[in-house]
């Protein structure tokens, strides 16, 4: 198999022979379908760099197999780390140019590579670093991803939401995502109800999610200007009745719903809008602002509803703490809570595992977001 795929090499070149590139470009992309392939090709930076050259090739069939060979790859760690280590083409930048090119008709494939290399801590720091030093930062990708049709061949872009939501696993991503001058968090918001792309949607809520566990940016997220507790709750909320005095102590965006409300069916997406919700009430000034917009009542309803026991105790706990006095809790500040050394490091693993990365399996794009067949 060694010899096959050194000599594929001659024919991964753009002024090539068309068949024969494109045989080579399809050849190549059968191989990241196995282990042995995908591991040959791994050692192999020089047929990797072809490959990234070739997606822009005028065919469009070894375009999309170059882009498909990239997208597999990336999937798999030790692939990842083989294209982030290639010389002679930068893959991140090249991705990054992909998407912001509103006539690349495979920008969902780049969105994919993007979102496979970030999907790991260790490799997201590196893709953090190379956006951030790139003329497309993350602020451009957010604007990118926050226009509908973006894309003028057809690519969805859905894909680029898990980027933004691994990008939010970092703590300098989150501050950059929380700038309170940049706007940038305040555009993903509308995305929490996108019903086009429950990937797009469960990728912003994630987003949403990690970026609840800086303590810090509390006041502002419940504030006016983001007034974000309402925006958590809507998706867990259907068509309930509540008196007229019940529709009048909830916020605007809660009152009054239609009878056709649904509830969000993901069980995955409900976890996270209580996790979030639960980490804005870690301060005393958090839980007031809940009980002030009676949150209480949407998250009474929901508990009759939910069937899934996780959502069932994180709504209970949540609960637990909008119900109870000041003086029955007992503390401000919840994670001033003074625990025995051993448990607090293991608390602090527990906040890393429960900040929430991207779609995690690429190796084919959903049908949703793939721009042709």
């Amino acid at each position: 198999m060694e010899e096959a795929v050194a000599e594929l090499q001659q024919f991964l070149v753009p002024d090539a022979r068309k068949d024969l590139k494109s045989a080579a470009c399809m050849t190549t992309a059968q191989l990241t379908g196995t282990p042995e392939g995908l591991k040959l090709l791994s050692c192999r930076g020089d047929i990797l760099c072809a490959v990234v050259r070739l997606v822009r090739d005028p065919e469009t069939y070894t375009a999309k197999d170059a882009m498909r060979v990239l997208v597999n790859m990336s999937a798999e760690e030790e692939g990842a780390t083989a294209l982030l280590k290639l010389d002679g083409v930068e893959v991140v930048g090249k991705m990054v140019e992909l998407v912001k090119d509103k006539e690349y008709a495979h920008a969902d494939f780049a969105c994919g590579v993007l979102a496979n290399l970030s999907k790991r801590r260790e490799h997201c720091q590196e893709v953090w670093k190379r956006v951030c030093d790139g003329p497309t930062k993350l602020e451009g990708l957010i604007h990118i991803l926050c226009q509908i049709d973006y894309n003028k061949k057809g690519a969805k872009l859905h894909l680029l939401a898990p980027v933004i939501t691994n990008f939010s696993q970092l703590p300098h991503g989150r501050r950059l995502m929380l700038d309170k001058e940049s706007y940038v968090f305040q555009r993903l918001i509308p995305f929490m109800e996108y019903k086009e792309s429950k990937g797009r949607r469960m990728s912003v809520i994630a987003t949403v999610h990690n970026c609840c566990f800086d303590k810090e940016y509390h006041p502002w997220l419940l504030g006016d200007e983001v007034d974000l507790a309402p925006r958590l709750a809507l998706p867990l909320a259907g068509p309930d009745t509540f008196t007229l005095e019940e529709n009048e102590s909830l916020p605007p965006d809660l009152q009054f719903l239609p009878d056709d409300k649904e509830r969000e069916q993901d069980v995955e997406v409900r976890k996270l809008l209580l996790q979030a919700l639960m980490q804005l009430c870690i301060t005393r000034s958090g839980r007031e602002v809940l009980r002030d917009q009676n949150l209480y009542l949407i998250l009474r309803e929901h508990h009759k509803w939910e069937e899934d026991r996780h959502c069932i105790m994180l709504n209970e706990d949540l609960v637990n703490l909008i119900v109870r006095t000041e003086q029955e809790i007992g503390e401000d500040d919840l994670s001033n809570v003074n625990v025995p050394e051993d448990l607090a490091s293991k608390f602090v693993a527990e906040d890393e595992k429960y900040l929430a990365g991207g779609t995690e399996d690429l190796t084919t794009l959903q049908e949703e977001d793939t721009p042709d067949k």
